[in-house]
């Protein structure tokens, strides 16, 4: 491969990951705002910035629309005999920093398997994420089941 088409791909690269950093901004916008809640975003977002409005309703009316689309595969089975459930599995593809994991997690929705594919600087930041959240959250599991 030639340096020109290297350094070009190296370009793309970047302007597609600098889309991560974009969206985690925007979304921490309208959690500021109070659109949506997301306790996690906020960890991702090194300088918070405050978009329009246009932007925060825009953003939202997306988040919005997924969430409901998730939920109703996450839902579609769920009057069905415990053995007769199918066991929900969910691969994300290039989400950068999406905490949707996390907050089904939260909510107790999360799914028999979630997997998310993507650059590797994405992955690790989320990895190290979650290996601090998961021994938080088993310290103060132990801390109030000891009280």
């Amino acid at each position: 491969m030639s340096k020109a088409m290297s350094n070009n791909s190296s370009s793309n690269t970047t302007a597609v990951q600098a889309t991560n950093d974009d969206a985690s901004a925007s979304k921490l916008s309208c959690v500021k705002k109070g659109y949506i809640k997301d306790d996690y975003v906020h960890l991702f977002v090194p300088r918070p910035v405050r978009r329009s409005p246009i932007i925060n309703r825009g953003y939202f009316a997306r988040w919005a629309a997924f969430r409901t689309l998730l939920y109703q595969f996450l839902d579609c089975d769920r009057n069905v005999d415990e053995k007769d459930r199918s066991r929900k599995q969910i691969l994300s593809l290039g989400a950068g920093f999406d905490t949707m994991f996390f907050q089904l997690k939260d909510e107790g929705r999360a799914p028999y398997l979630y997997v998310e594919l993507d650059f590797l600087k994405h992955l690790e930041v989320i990895s190290k994420l979650y290996t601090v959240l998961e021994s938080n959250f088993q310290y103060m599991w132990e801390l109030n089941n000891n009280l």
